[in-house]
């Protein structure tokens, strides 16, 4: 399966009197690097989402921002009754002993320590925002993997056009490889020819043409041809495969361009290097996209 590493989903998820929005989004990198961003009675669930996350999505770096509401209208806090009777006592005590008048005292009040507290286990995340939390998540990935598939379609079919253009220019290239050898036996000749016209000495077809047999074993690239068309099949069978394969592809990319550089060395003739410039200019576009391949 071909997916891109960009990408965006989200989700809302109402359970009990709890509602969840998830939002998801992911860019190239070269790793899985996840980023939360989770408000604080969520705090606990950040294991579990990177888990989730990290079981869905192998490349790429994916933000995840999670926000939630109690449509319930209550909060996490309460009043302490009882450590609010407590401080006005003791400032009732306070103003008469010092005669002095209360005033409004009761903004002083709340604001002193225990007034104003979590409820008994407000640390904990209630079991329906939990699940909504949970559910939100899984569903927002389940949209970005949708949206890195469907992007996914349109970069295979750039690197199958791609494939289609390396086979061209490589079969072009082994088409040339007969006129270099003729080429560089004609352009032998007629220097050997002028060196030994003036001493007299006849060019001997034998020496002649075992220096074409040695230059032909120099600039064979049969083995380059048949590795980088190997490369080739390893890239075309990669949509079959259901894990991912973005690794896969830049391996075969780089291999591709090393064979490329190697046929480069050993061409010779304006018209044959720069079929082998083409050729290496369509695995380099093929070795740019493998970096968008989760």
């Amino acid at each position: 399966m071909i997916r891109s590493m960009t990408g965006f989903g989200r989700a809302t998820i109402c359970e009990g009197h709890y509602q969840v929005d998830v939002e998801v989004r992911s860019v190239n990198h070269r790793g899985l690097r996840v980023t939360l961003n989770l408000p604080e009675v969520l705090q606990s669930l950040e294991n579990a989402i990177e888990r989730l996350v990290r079981s869905r999505i192998a490349r790429g770096t994916v933000s995840v921002a999670v926000r939630c509401e109690d449509l319930s209208g209550e909060t996490g806090y309460e009043l302490d009754e009882a450590a609010l009777a407590h401080y006005w006592q003791a400032l009732c005590r306070a103003r008469e002993r010092l005669n002095v008048p209360l005033g409004d005292a009761l903004d002083v009040l709340l604001a002193l320590p225990g007034v104003i507290r979590k409820r008994v286990g407000g640390s904990e995340v209630p079991e329906a925002l939990r699940e909504a939390a949970t559910r939100a998540v899984e569903v927002g990935l389940a949209e970005l993997v949708r949206a890195r598939e469907r992007e996914g379609e349109f970069i295979w079919r750039d690197i199958s056009a791609r494939c289609d253009a390396i086979e061209s220019a490589l079969a072009d290239v082994e088409a040339r490889m007969p006129a270099m050898l003729s080429n560089y036996r004609a352009r032998l000749r007629e220097r050997l020819g002028a060196l030994l016209r003036d001493t007299g000495a006849a060019l001997r077809e034998e020496e002649l043409r075992r220096e074409v047999v040695l230059f032909a074993d120099r600039s064979d690239v049969t083995e380059e041809v048949t590795r980088l068309r190997s490369h080739l099949a390893l890239v075309r069978s990669l949509p079959g495969r259901e894990e991912p394969v973005g690794r896969h592809l830049e391996f075969a990319a780089q291999e591709m361009f090393r064979e490329a550089n190697t046929i480069a060395s050993k061409a010779a003739g304006s018209e044959l290097i720069e079929r082998v410039l083409d050729l290496k200019a369509e695995i380099e576009k093929l070795r740019e996209q493998a970096l968008n391949v989760e």
